[in-house]
């Protein structure tokens, strides 16, 4: 009678189960790589139909004599993944295309499926650049900004905006104007008007102060408005300066500065003929 013969189970060898075991991981992988590849794909189509955008562009008087533009950039990023590190430099342009200033904000990160927020705020001296003009002339401001990112952790972002915003001036239309003095003797009343109109989205609340200089820079007389003036509203007001009779006027200039919680901003110089 023939032995029955048990088979013996042989275990495979170490380097035949570590070559099959990379073949599993390989395969979880490729897999995970390809979902990776999708969900960035797809969302990189959410993200590149979102754009960078300018909001609360609004200006005050800084107690430094500037006037202060601030405002905030946004992103959206509906992707499912974070952008890391965006960085943005924009730079201001008035409406005759002249460089106003220039500004960086970030670098911060948005997470997945929300909306990064860069608040921002520049400084503009307006009694010696072409910022003067924000103060009288209603215009349209020009910002350009750009940057770049990281998306999905590995991949460069560039990202841009260039859009116009409308400025309205708070003293729209600026006149100071030294109208014919009256009286006689050893003292002239000299009326001064000063108009304007509030094109701003604030309220004008301060003072105007004005100077009456002679042509060899001799003050001849001084006075002062005060102004609570709301956004939108035309300012019309008269007031008598007394002035001396020897003062001669012809040829002079009417100083006025604009003060208000602390700062005090020139305003531009009216010729007297």
């Amino acid at each position: 009678m023939a032995a029955l013969t048990v088979p013996t189970h042989r275990r495979p060898p170490a380097i035949y189960r570590a070559a099959r075991a990379l073949r599993v991981v390989s395969a979880i992988v490729l897999v995970l790589l390809i979902l990776y590849a999708g969900t960035v794909a797809y969302s990189a189509i959410e993200v590149a139909r979102s754009s960078v955008q300018s909001h609360s562009l609004s200006a005050s008087f800084a107690s430094n004599g500037t006037v202060e533009i601030a405002g905030s950039f946004t992103l959206s990023n509906p992707g499912l993944y974070p952008i890391d590190k965006v960085a943005l430099t924009a730079l201001i342009a008035n409406g005759e295309g002249v460089f106003l200033g220039r500004l960086a904000v970030g670098p911060n990160d948005i997470a997945p499926s929300s909306t990064g927020v860069f608040p921002f705020a520049i400084y503009l001296p307006v009694s010696v650049s072409a910022a003067e003009s924000l103060l009288t002339v209603d215009q349209t401001l020009g910002v350009n900004a750009w940057g770049n990112a990281t998306y999905a952790y590995l991949f460069p972002l560039s990202i841009s905006l260039v859009e116009n915003r409308s400025w309205g001036a708070p003293f729209e239309g600026f006149r100071a104007t030294v109208r014919t003095p009256t009286g006689g003797g050893g003292t002239l009343l000299v009326p001064v008007l000063v108009t304007f109109s509030n094109h701003a989205n604030s309220p004008d609340q301060g003072t105007l102060a004005f100077v009456i200089e002679s042509s060899g820079g001799i003050v001849c007389g001084s006075g002062s408005f005060p102004i609570n003036d709301a956004a939108g509203a035309l300012y019309d007001q008269t007031e008598n300066v007394a002035v001396s009779a020897g003062c001669s006027l012809t040829g002079g200039h009417l100083l006025t500065t604009y003060s208000s919680g602390g700062s005090t901003v020139p305003l531009p110089p009216e010729a007297i003929p």
